[in-house]
């Protein structure tokens, strides 16, 4: 099960989500998450976050971000088995930016 992160998991934001402390689950995404794993799905997360390129976060902040996803979801008994990101702008021109396939090959 592939899911994209920002409005799906986790509260999206104009101005962006730039911290682990501005990362808030939308309800119920988390025990869904866990319930899927539990389930025996691998659970996978594919994630446009430009604002690495905008210099908006950097990559330890974006691992912040993941690990406090991931420890939500090991809480509720579950595992996200992956998370992938594209790190370019919209205008960058690379295969990893959905909706082309670049995430999903790396999945």
């Amino acid at each position: 099960m592939i899911l994209d992160r920002d409005g799906v998991i986790n509260q999206d934001s104009s101005a962006f989500v730039k911290s682990p402390d501005e990362w808030l689950p939308l309800p119920g995404s988390i025990p869904a998450i866990a319930a899927l794993s539990r389930a025996g799905f691998k659970v996978a997360v594919a994630s446009n976050q430009s604002g690495l390129a905008r210099g908006l976060f950097d990559r330890r902040a974006l691992r912040g971000m993941h690990r406090k996803l991931r420890r939500l979801v090991e809480a509720e008994g579950g595992r996200v088995a992956r998370v992938e990101v594209c790190p370019h702008g919209p205008k960058d021109g690379c295969a990893c930016r959905k909706p082309e396939p670049g995430l999903l090959y790396r999945l």
